[in-house]
Order: C-alpha cells, then sequence, then structure tokens
C-alpha cells in the first residue's frame, strides 16, 4: 500500500494544494487513515478514516502540531516518529516508525508510514499513513479483555488467590500474545510470594531488581507510582534488562497486610506492551478487588475468632462465685485469647499504696509475697494512671524494673487495670518471650476482656462478703431464737406466777405486768423472725390448701385470751358467717394472732372488735376488721406501717409497729389479698384504730397449689 501511495503523491508536479485534491481521492480509494502535514509539522489534512480513528473532526486537527495526535513521551521533539519524518522530507524517501496514537480508544501501537509531498522538486511536507498494529480497520480495535476473565470473589483464601494467579497468568500471556508475566506479593513478617511465566526465575528476580533512573528497584518503585510501563521508544523511563523490549508493571495493593506487583512483557522485536496497558490495568484491578476482598474476609474471621473467645471467656468468668477460681479461670482465659507465656493479676492496696500478687501462672521461679508500689514498673504505672499499655520490647522500656522478666529475655507485654465502677480493683499483666511480639489487636483484646476480668472479680468479692455477713447473721438467729427464747422462757413463767401473787399490793402488780409486757414482747419477736425465715426458707414449697376463716380467728382469739397479758382485755368476735373459705397453710393463724396482740397491745386495755364479712368490691372477699379503741395511728405513719423491719427507723421499731406487721403484710401478699390501716372514727386518729383485711374467697373449683 505504500508503493500505492508513493505512487499517486509523485504523479503529481503541482504544488501542494493540488496533491491534496489527489489525496482525498487516495483517502476515499484505499480507506486508510491518511494525515498530511507541511514543512513546519503542522497538520493541513485528515482524512475520514483518521477522523473516526482519533475522535476529533478533520477542522479541529487542521492547524494542530503532529505531536497532538502522539501519545506519552512521543508528544517530545526527537522522538523516533518526529525523527522518521524529517528524515523523509530531508532524504524524499519512504520512511516508517512505530510510535503510541491518542486514539478514541485510549493509548494505541501504530506504524506509520510517510511519504513525501513535493513541490519543485523539493519535500514541502508528507503524506503519513497509520496501520494499527494487530489490525488495520476500525472493527479491529475490539478491546480483548472479554478473553481475559477474572473473577474476584468476595471471600477468596490467599493460596486459592495465588492458585488464580497460577492460573490466569499463562492465560493472559496467551491471548495478548506476550513473552512472559511475573506476580510477586508481599505479606507482613517480611515474606513474600512469587509466581511466574514464560520466564525464569533469575531472570523475574532480575528484572523486579533493576533500579530506574532514581535508583529505586523496580518492584519498590511500582508500588509507589501505580503503573510503570518502559519499552525501547519509551524515553529511558526504565532500563530493559536481557532481551526485554518491554514491559508494563502494576501494583498490587492490600494493605496493610500485603501488597506487591504485576509485570507484563515482551522479549525481541514484537511490538510493545503499552497498547495493552488499559486491559492490564483493569486486570491489575480486579485482582486488586480480590486482595482487598481476602483482607476483608482475614479481618472477618479473625473478629469472629476474637468474638468467640470474648464469649467464652465471659461464661467461663460468669461459671462460678468462688473467688480463687474465678481468678484461675481469668488467667488461663487470657493467655490462650494471645498466646502468652506468663500472666500475673495483681491487687491494688490504694490505702497502702501497694499491689500484692493474688494469683499467677509462669514457668519461671518466681516469689509471690513480693510487693510493687503504685507507680513502679509497667504494673504500678497502670495501677497509677488506669490505662494499659502494650511494650513490644518490655526489657527497653524505661518504666520496668525487670519484676516480670528473666535475666537477658526480651519480652512483650501487655499490661491492663481491672476496673470495676471507675475504681481499679487490680492489675492483669501478660508476658510472651521470645518470638513475634503481641500486637495491638491482642492488646485490644485483652482491654475488652479485662471488663469481665474486673466484673467477675468484684462480682466474687461480693459473694464472699454476703456469705460472711450470711454467716454472721445465721449465728446472730440461732443467738435469738434459740438462746435468747431458753433465757426468756422461765422469766416469762416466774413474771406470770408472780402476778398471781396474792400478798403484792396494786403498784408492785403494775410493775410486774409491765415486766411481762416486755417479755411477751421478747417472745413475740423471736416468733416473728422464725416465721419470717421459715417463709423464707419454703419460699419454692409454699402450697395452700382450704382453710376456715372462722376456725383459724377463733383460735388465734383462744391463744390472746390465754396470754396472762391480755386475759382481762375483752374480745368480741361477730362474724356475719358461719363459714368463710380461703386458701391458707399455718401461717394463717399467726397474721391475726399478729394484729389481735397489736390491737391488745395498744388498745389501753379496752375491748377489741372482730369482724368478718363478705365483700364483693373489686372481687369476691373475704373482710375481716379489728377495731381497737387506743390512742390510734397518725395518718403520716400509717403508709409506713406494713414495711418491712430493716427499712423503719428504729425509733419506729422500737414503738412496736416493725417486724408484726411486716410479717402480717408479707403473708397477705403471698395469700393474694390487701391489708391496711384507717381510724376507727373517720377523720379522728385519737379514737382507735382499725385494719382490715382482704383475702380472697375459695371455691371447690380454685387450684389446691399456687
Amino acid at each position: 500500500m505504500s508503493d500505492q501511495v508513493g505512487d499517486e503523491a509523485y504523479r503529481h508536479a503541482e504544488p501542494f494544494g493540488g496533491v491534496a485534491v489527489n489525496i482525498q481521492h487516495l483517502a476515499s480509494a484505499i480507506d486508510a487513515p491518511l494525515v498530511v502535514i507541511d514543512r513546519s509539522l503542522q497538520i493541513v489534512f485528515v482524512g475520514p478514516v483518521a477522523e473516526e480513528l482519533f475522535g476529533r473532526a478533520a477542522d479541529e486537527l487542521i492547524g494542530t502540531p503532529l505531536r497532538s495526535l502522539l501519545a506519552g513521551c512521543f508528544v517530545r521533539h526527537g522522538s523516533p516518529v518526529i525523527a522518521a519524518v524529517e528524515r523523509c522530507m530531508a532524504t524524499g524517501e519512504i520512511q516508517s516508525a512505530t510510535t503510541t496514537l491518542q486514539t478514541l480508544r485510549g493509548p494505541s501501537r501504530a506504524r506509520l508510514t510517510m511519504v513525501p509531498s513535493p513541490s519543485d522538486g523539493q519535500a514541502t511536507g508528507a503524506i503519513l499513513f497509520f496501520n494499527i498494529i494487530d489490525g488495520g480497520e476500525m472493527a479491529r480495535y475490539e478491546d480483548p479483555k472479554e478473553r481475559l476473565p477474572w473473577e474476584a470473589p468476595e471471600t477468596i483464601e490467599v493460596d486459592d488467590l495465588h492458585a488464580a494467579l497460577d492460573r490466569e497468568l499463562p492465560h493472559v500471556v496467551e491471548v495478548l500474545d506476550l513473552d512472559f508475566a511475573i506476580a510477586q506479593l508481599f505479606y507482613s513478617g517480611g515474606c513474600f510470594v512469587m509466581i511466574y511465566h514464560g520466564i525464569e526465575p533469575g531472570g523475574a528476580r532480575e528484572l523486579l531488581e533493576s533500579t530506574g533512573p532514581d535508583g529505586i528497584p523496580l518492584d519498590q518503585a511500582v508500588m509507589e507510582a501505580g503503573t510503570i510501563i518502559s519499552d525501547i521508544d519509551s524515553c529511558d523511563i526504565h532500563p530493559l534488562p536481557g532481551d526485554i523490549t518491554s514491559f508494563a508493571a502494576f501494583s498490587l495493593r492490600e494493605r496493610p497486610r500485603s501488597r506487591g506487583c504485576i509485570v507484563f512483557g515482551r522479549r525481541g522485536e514484537a511490538p510493545s506492551v503499552r497498547q495493552y496497558s488499559r486491559i492490564l490495568q483493569v486486570l491489575c484491578s480486579q485482582i486488586n478487588i480480590s486482595l482487598r476482598n481476602h483482607a476483608l474476609n482475614m479481618e472477618r474471621k479473625r473478629r469472629n475468632t476474637q468474638l468467640h473467645g470474648l464469649y467464652e471467656a465471659s461464661k467461663a468468668v460468669s461459671r462460678s462465685l468462688d473467688l480463687n477460681e474465678v481468678l484461675h479461670t481469668i488467667i488461663d482465659v487470657a493467655m490462650s485469647l494471645v498466646d502468652a507465656e506468663n500472666c500475673f493479676l495483681f491487687e491494688v492496696d490504694h490505702e497502702q499504696g501497694k499491689l500484692r500478687i493474688l494469683t499467677m501462672k509462669t514457668r519461671y521461679a518466681f516469689d509471690p509475697t513480693i510487693e510493687l508500689d503504685i507507680g513502679e514498673g509497667l504494673v504500678g504505672m497502670v495501677a497509677f494512671t488506669g490505662k494499659g499499655i502494650l511494650a513490644p520490647r518490655a526489657d527497653l522500656d524505661p518504666w520496668t524494673k525487670g519484676l516480670m522478666n528473666p535475666p537477658d529475655t526480651p519480652s512483650s507485654m501487655i499490661v491492663v487495670p481491672l476496673v470495676f465502677n471507675d475504681q481499679v480493683l487490680g492489675v492483669m499483666s501478660l508476658e510472651k518471650t521470645p518470638g513475634v511480639p503481641f500486637d495491638h489487636s491482642q492488646y485490644e483484646l485483652i482491654e475488652t476482656f479485662s471488663v469481665q476480668a474486673a466484673m467477675a472479680i468484684n462480682n466474687a468479692q461480693m459473694f464472699g462478703d454476703l456469705k460472711r455477713t450470711a454467716s454472721t447473721l445465721q449465728m446472730f438467729n440461732v443467738l435469738l431464737t434459740h438462746d435468747v427464747a431458753n433465757f426468756n422462757s422461765p422469766i416469762h413463767s416466774y413474771l406470770e406466777m408472780l402476778l398471781r401473787e396474792p400478798t403484792l399490793d396494786e403498784r408492785q402488780l403494775r410493775y410486774v405486768r409491765s415486766a411481762l409486757v416486755q417479755s411477751d414482747n421478747i417472745s413475740e419477736m423471736i416468733a416473728d423472725v422464725r416465721q419470717m425465715l421459715a417463709m423464707r426458707s419454703n419460699e419454692k414449697g409454699w402450697s395452700l390448701e382450704s382453710t376456715d376463716l372462722v376456725k383459724v380467728i377463733g383460735e388465734a382469739i383462744g391463744d390472746i385470751s390465754s396470754n396472762a397479758v391480755y386475759e382481762d382485755i375483752e374480745m368480741m368476735f361477730q362474724p356475719s358467717v358461719e363459714r368463710a373459705l380461703v386458701l391458707g397453710n399455718s401461717f394463717l393463724k399467726g397474721l391475726f394472732y399478729n394484729i389481735l396482740s397489736n390491737a391488745c397491745k395498744y388498745g389501753n386495755g379496752r375491748p377489741v372488735s372482730i369482724g368478718l364479712e363478705g365483700c364483693d368490691e373489686g372481687g369476691a372477699w373475704w373482710k375481716v376488721f379489728v377495731e381497737d379503741r387506743g390512742r390510734g395511728i397518725p395518718d403520716e405513719r400509717k403508709a409506713r406501717l406494713f414495711k418491712r423491719f430493716d427499712q423503719l427507723s428504729t425509733s419506729h421499731a422500737a414503738e412496736g409497729h416493725g417486724i408484726g406487721l411486716s410479717v402480717v403484710a408479707e403473708l397477705v401478699r403471698r395469700y393474694g389479698g390487701q391489708v391496711w390501716a384507717e381510724d376507727r372514727v373517720p377523720g379522728d386518729h385519737t379514737q382507735g384504730a382499725r385494719f382490715t383485711v382482704l383475702l380472697p374467697r375459695y371455691e371447690p373449683s380454685d387450684l389446691l397449689e399456687v
């Protein structure tokens, strides 16, 4: 075809303008990308196929320099195509050169044929014919990346990635007619993997280690630059070792765990790899997606492992409330979470400013009685500041004093405070020696676990305190309900005998009666405590059965009347029915005994009235009321009357309205009823008090167990 162009051009000896007309016919005849330039290398004609190739109209290109059609460093004066054009016009001979054009589809490798355009025997310009390498028709510019499939799975494993690269690199080399490909991946810890095809390991290493103009090896330079493309026409961007004539290098990034590069190249006279740079860039982007997916997948697995470890750790430290068992569990779990070799748990004595070892697990001989000052060493500093420390080399830390380290053995340490409710309870120290030090993710794991550990220690300590308190209360309960009761029983008997002594005058009898009342108060208090403890101990086995209120109240009145203190007080029981069934048990009589004794005690010796009737307000109830004619209960005290004894002040307790009525309230609640106190005469509490109890009626169809 170059001969046809030459024949057509040299057939005319007219000025250049005349030639241009024939060039139009020529461009139409051969359907080729043609451009004509003048002696100053300015474009003066653009054929229709060339317009399609460059994606620009002829009017837009005419008047622009030839360099505007070139890509990359080829735009500079002195590049091979510029030199060939100048040589063509100087010698009058047809020339050719290979270059890269900036086409509609991006940089494209092309072979240029240059024919001089003469006028008066001298070349006044040149006709340029563009032959795109691997095809001269526009249909042959199709993107071959459809033949380069690359799967970027979301959960690719690193070994799968190696296998994929090993499988895909030969395919890429074959499809693009390349000579070789090299992939190199770096990982944390300094290790790397190199995969190669079409090149020996030594040649691959030589290319990757070859240095550019700045003295930086290719494998490092491309990770900084992102892309490096070099060939024999690339203006010395990067040297080409051996027989390599072109290569395209791209960075592979998956920070921070791995990164690397991939290089594609050709040897000998083969066209440059540059023409496939866009396709290869897309391929490398897909590989980068695989790397990032791998990193995300590994991070997800790591986090899942950590969460599972923390879940198991939480279960482990919550299995027991025994302090020693909890401490040993904390040490075992913490060491397993980060593969530590030694672990120490310290308690903090804030009053004395000291740290003492609670427990430890170590392979070295160590004095467990040693004490540290707060602020001394890594452990002391953590206790002082309340902030954890990650020490990759504890032996180089200025705060450590060698406490945790055997001689001449560098160690990595994690030291975290055990904080609960803004209070530093202790310090946990983990040590690994020698080898790979603890990393920040392991520190974060232990820091999170320390919250659970501190909570478990606090709970175990509180449980220990409760056990000791319960033991003390149990001792006091035995003293009260057994020993004091035994002491009070003969006193009460002697006072009853003395009350019947006929030789005593009225004043002496009053003294004896007062002493007998106090002795009776002691007996009632002991009975109330026993009843409360019995209710608590039988809470799970609390059972009810059909009980007649008329009978139970009558028995309670009989017990009150047999008491020497209350035998002279008149009891008036006037039930409106002969039988009133409720669900009750043996504690029901004690409930009414408490209310009756309270009415007798504070009724000034006057008659006590007891009533029983049905009530249908808000349900089916039996209503029992007990009225006295004593000094009454002020309104401000009525709301506190049935509160538990430990919630009342000592002054209220001393008045007697304490544990007995709190037992009443608890029993009524368990029976599903209600109890309250009011004035016997509404609006005038000084006329006496009225206690009312509502209990649900029992019908034969009701359940016997609740």
